[in-house]
């Protein structure tokens, strides 16, 4: 028998074996959309909303006036994260974003009157072609480079807004009326109350949906290496690029809201401070956590009234000028504090409490459950 009369055995085929995917890759359907489960959670997640629907009801006017400034903070914070923790693209022109959004929405309203909805959109219009300028400089930029960059783009704008106002206008700001929705008219605290926690859980939805998309896959994949994303495929001009017009649509947005919420527009509102105290939202809530952005939204906004309160309870009287200073040292403490104890920010504390309880009064998680 030759060689070629022999026969051919044919591969068995094995049997393949499950490739299990992180429990951080929501891949599934059921996995993207089951985002709490079980009897306990599906409680918790009840119960939250009816604390938040009835909370105008609970609390003081001024506390719902700062609660509803805190939302307002949660969606331009949502919008930093994006780009300065996820894309790692350093933005210090925050304020500038929320003044253009702010001016849009002062101009249009005192000289064409348009209905509000299509106000905002076009707040977010105007920041997003902002953004798209901005980002065209930057994409060869890495990230101090970047902050540099948009360091220059708030002096620019804030320059222009100042000349806008005073040389153009001849006033000292813009008074906007209260904004309707159809027959709803916005003008009480509880009203701005409902209206920004819908906006804020809007931001917030958005943003997770993003970055579990490809879109913000792509902004977390350049970010890490943008060689070897360009060279798996990945276009990385439009990745920077895509990054700079959403969160600038956004910030704007959240500009254009503050300013119907203040009734009043003034370039002095939007300072270098104001951007600074951003970037103290998001180290202290958690860089390139959604989580982090709200809870460090809230943190940072809450921090100087309570502080307040807690002197004139203790009868401790401070200079306005000497107070201002406080909450300066106030937001830097914070800031080192959590750098050099918790980089992960309060996103990071929160689920290590969250673990810790849902562990007791084990130590250690058990292998079956971690594995899921």
């Amino acid at each position: 028998m030759t060689e070629l009369d022999m026969p051919v055995e044919t591969p068995t085929r094995r049997a393949r074996t499950p490739v299990r995917s992180p429990a951080s890759l929501p891949i599934r359907r059921q996995h993207t959309f089951a985002l709490r489960r079980g009897i306990w959670q599906w409680s918790v997640v009840v119960l939250g909303a009816l604390v938040l629907l009835a909370l105008p009801y609970l609390i003081s006017t001024f506390w719902l006036h700062v609660t509803n400034l805190a939302l307002l903070a949660v969606v331009g914070a949502v919008a930093l994260n994006l780009i300065t923790g996820n894309a790692r693209l350093v933005s210090l022109g925050h304020a500038a974003f929320l003044g253009v959004g702010g001016f849009t929405a002062g101009l249009l309203a005192q000289f064409y009157a348009p209905p509000f909805l299509l106000v905002l959109l076009a707040a977010a219009v105007a920041g997003g072609l902002l953004g798209l300028v901005v980002g065209i400089p930057s994409l060869r930029l890495r990230v101090l480079y970047v902050a540099v960059t948009t360091l220059a783009l708030h002096f620019g704008v804030i320059t222009l807004l100042n000349v806008v106002q005073s040389v153009v206008l001849d006033s000292d700001g813009m008074v906007l009326p209260p904004p309707d929705i159809g027959p709803l008219v916005i003008d009480t605290p509880t009203s701005w109350y409902y209206l920004l926690l819908v906006v804020a859980a809007l931001a917030v939805l958005i943003a997770l949906n993003l970055l579990r998309s490809f879109v913000g896959r792509r902004w977390i994949a350049v970010a890490e290496h943008d060689v070897a994303s360009a060279a798996l495929g990945v276009r990385v001009i439009g990745a920077k690029l895509s990054v700079f017009v959403v969160t600038s649509a956004m910030t704007s947005c959240a500009g254009a809201l503050a300013g119907y919420y203040l009734t009043t527009v003034s370039f002095e509102t939007y300072s270098l401070d104001l951007a600074i105290t951003y970037l103290a939202m998001i180290i202290v809530g958690g860089i390139a956590s959604v989580l982090g952005s709200v809870l460090g939204a809230v943190l940072i906004t809450f921090l100087p009234y309570v502080l307040d309160k807690l002197l004139d309870v203790f009868g401790l009287g401070v200079s306005l000028t000497a107070l201002a200073g406080l909450h300066e040292v106030l937001y830097g403490g914070l800031i080192v504090v959590f750098l050099l104890f918790e980089p992960r920010g309060l996103a990071e504390v929160w689920r290590r409490l969250r673990t810790a309880g849902a562990d007791w009064p084990f130590r250690y998680r058990a292998v079956q459950r971690g594995a899921k």
